[in-house]
């Protein structure tokens, strides 16, 4: 096992090194003169980037093999950089809230706010912030493999050919795909998308059940939709798109489930930590999306399946990679 903490070490330092090489290539920075590196990530990343045995985390109680902030050399980690700098890791705080999130309270500026706010960084783990007077909470909830496309029968990453994004009026489907290529996938963004599409126009109830085509055309929903809705061999799925050649993109009724489950996580996690803070929804005053997802996401979507508390669409702001501008600011 020390021998594979060693090799997927050496996977990540790797992909550090090429970024120096782009970094050297793109603006002239020559390696050797760089000689302080701050490094962000999820516990797990910061565990292997250490070669700390990350076993723990994977066992309940999930207690992480380190807390707080390290420092280390950068030639004990092989980084191509010079031999005398150090490599700061942001603090790990518990289990699954990692210095990623740690990064991100340092650049959302949460802590000076007024009121009641709220920052949801939806990766492999949802990590989410609330804060409120003097009172920050942080916690992790188990989101990512739905969100980023395992799970899902045809889901993929946000990469050429994804489904990003989806909507039903007037009986028709419309599909805005990565690069304008042909739909291979769904991505997250799109995963969302379509379960809020399908439960504003009907086609799956309140509890997240899917209809059937006779269902549907009882229901008085048009033709062109209620013959989307096929029984496979795992159970109902709405078909997204077809090819002449026969094949399709789909969503299943168990992809609906797993997107249930996601929700679920993350709007548990928000509700326990509004619950100790005492607050109700009209409390909060503005909800920030960090990360690549927090960008995709439509907002209107998410509210409309509950992933975040009841507050208006205008007080939901998207604030981008605020992880890797939370690392900029603790380098700088």
């Amino acid at each position: 096992a020390e021998g594979n903490l060693k090799r997927m070490q050496q996977k990540i330092t790797d992909c550090f090194n090429d970024i120096i090489r782009e970094f050297e290539k793109e603006y002239g920075v020559d390696p050797m003169t760089i000689n302080k590196v701050t490094a962000v990530g999820n516990t797990t990343m910061s565990h292997l980037l250490l070669a700390v045995d990350p076993q723990s985390l994977a066992l309940a109680p999930f207690s992480p093999g380190f807390t707080g902030p390290v420092s280390v050399n950068a030639k004990d980690l092989n980084l191509t950089v010079n031999e005398n700098a150090i490599v700061n890791v942001l603090p790990n705080i518990a289990g699954h809230v990692g210095s990623d999130i740690v990064a991100v309270l340092l650049s959302s500026g949460l802590r000076e706010m007024t009121g009641a706010n709220l920052v949801i960084d939806i990766g492999t783990n949802g990590e989410i912030l609330l804060a409120c007077s003097e009172s920050v909470l942080a916690c992790s909830t188990a989101a990512g493999p739905a969100f980023e496309g395992a799970c899902i029968q045809q889901g993929m990453r946000a990469a050429t050919g994804a489904i990003e994004g989806v909507i039903i009026r007037q009986g028709e489907v419309e599909l805005s795909v990565i690069g304008d290529a042909k739909p291979v996938g769904i991505c997250g963004s799109g995963l969302i998308d379509c379960v809020a599409e399908l439960l504003k126009s009907g086609m799956i109830n309140k509890k997240g059940k899917l209809l059937t085509e006779a269902e549907a055309k009882k229901a008085g929903l048009p033709d062109s939709l209620a013959k989307r809705l096929v029984v496979g061999e795992n159970g109902n799925s709405f078909i997204l798109y077809s090819d002449r050649d026969g094949s399709c993109i789909f969503i299943t009724q168990k992809d609906i489930r797993e997107v249930q489950l996601a929700k679920g996580a993350i709007l548990a996690g928000i509700r326990i930590m509004m619950q100790e803070l005492k607050l109700e929804d009209k409390d909060i005053d503005n909800v920030f999306l960090a990360g690549a997802f927090g960008n995709y996401i439509k907002k209107e979507s998410a509210l409309t399946i509950d992933l975040l508390p009841k507050i208006s669409s205008d007080r939901v702001i998207s604030i981008g990679n605020a992880a890797g501008a939370g690392a900029c600011m603790a380098l700088l």
